[in-house]
């Protein structure tokens, strides 16, 4: 293994650890959310999803913000074509964008299937998944390893879900 290769593999190691003891502590030893209604309707489900998705997809619009703002201050950038200047921030949109959708089916998917009291699952996501994408385009401004914490912090928990899921749905 090359050094670069050593150096993602510890990123990925350590954001398993942090992500699955992030979403332990969290979620086991925290009351975050609401106290589902008895009876609880799969409509209120999704609603309480949709509005812990609006914080991930904070991340996409801090993304959009960031090369709209850069286009316009950066004179080679301010046509839309390729430009160095940009190229890391677009690739972090790219992705985020891609990482956005895929755990917002998993999302949308885990809570209705969740027991009522688990239904904060998704706001422990949700808050994983911004810790990723943050710590994702931090490390894509250092290097390319550098990235790898941010990006398996993000992917990790969203393939944790879809697992279930599908479990869930199988079982």
């Amino acid at each position: 293994m090359s050094n670069d290769q050593k150096k993602v593999l510890t990123g990925m190691t350590a954001a398993v650890v942090f992500s699955a003891t992030f979403f332990e502590v969290v979620f086991r030893l925290t009351d975050i959310g609401p106290t589902p209604p008895s009876g609880i309707e799969t409509s209120w489900r999704l609603a309480y999803a949709l509005k812990c998705e609006v914080f991930a997809a904070l991340c996409l619009l801090a993304g959009v913000a960031k090369i709209a703002n850069r286009r316009f201050f950066i004179p080679d950038a301010i046509g839309g074509g390729p430009s160095p200047s940009i190229e890391s921030d677009q690739r972090y949109l790219q992705n985020t964008l891609e990482q956005l959708v895929l755990a917002i089916v998993a999302h949308l998917a885990l809570v209705t299937i969740v027991a009522p009291q688990s239904i904060r699952a998704v706001a422990v996501l949700v808050m994983l998944f911004v810790i990723g994408r943050v710590t994702f385009w931090v490390g894509y401004h250092r290097s390319g390893p550098a990235r790898a914490f941010g990006f398996a912090t993000t992917f990790y928990p969203t393939v944790a879900a879809y697992a279930f899921v599908v479990y869930r749905i199988v079982a």
